[in-house]
């Protein structure tokens, strides 16, 4: 009886592709998301509230301010840069900034996801400090409720500056103080 020998090119196609399976598999476990190599986020805020050096403004869909501090924060968290998961923010450093910081809260009715290889679980609540030392290394917090979780995506520098602008002018715009 005479068959065909399997290759070595035929073992090791069969071995990559075993492995790539394995490693999406365990990702798709720990991340509790199938989908966590795809740089992408869509998910439309309910309402964004902004902190901007005391004054606070609250935007909803279908407002001027909207529409670009949303787009930006979509762009933003597509090109996050790392991820560390040992960061926190304290409820003083939450209330210090929302008091006289600039600060920037999306706020989600139904769990949103940004796809990231990182354990960086669903929110309803999206935090980002423009000011102070979370703001020097570009963080962004999340949360289920209205505190942020330990672990944070670092978004890239020109993302970061990005929304850091769109949030200037909003908030400008809706009358607050530069």
């Amino acid at each position: 009886m005479s068959g065909k020998r399997p290759s070595a090119l035929n073992a090791l196609v069969v071995l990559l592709m075993v492995a790539g399976l394995l490693i999406w598999w365990v990702n798709t476990l720990t991340n509790e998301d199938p989908l966590w190599f795809v740089r992408s986020f869509s998910a439309q805020a309910d309402w964004i509230t902004l902190y901007w050096d005391g004054q606070m403004v609250t935007t909803f869909p279908g407002d001027p301010e909207y529409a670009t501090v949303m787009e930006t924060f979509a762009s933003a968290a597509e090109r996050w840069t790392g991820y560390e998961g040992s960061v926190g923010m304290s409820d003083e450093s939450l209330a210090l900034f929302r008091a006289e910081g600039r600060f920037l809260e999306l706020h989600y009715n139904e769990p949103a996801l940004i796809h990231t290889r990182h354990l960086f679980p669903e929110a309803r609540v999206f935090f980002v400090p423009l000011s102070g030392t979370h703001a020097t290394y570009r963080r962004l917090f999340s949360g289920l409720a209205d505190v942020p979780r330990i672990g944070v995506l670092n978004l890239s520098e020109e993302g970061f500056a990005a929304l850091y602008d769109a949030v200037e002018q909003a908030a400008t715009h809706a009358g607050n103080p530069d």
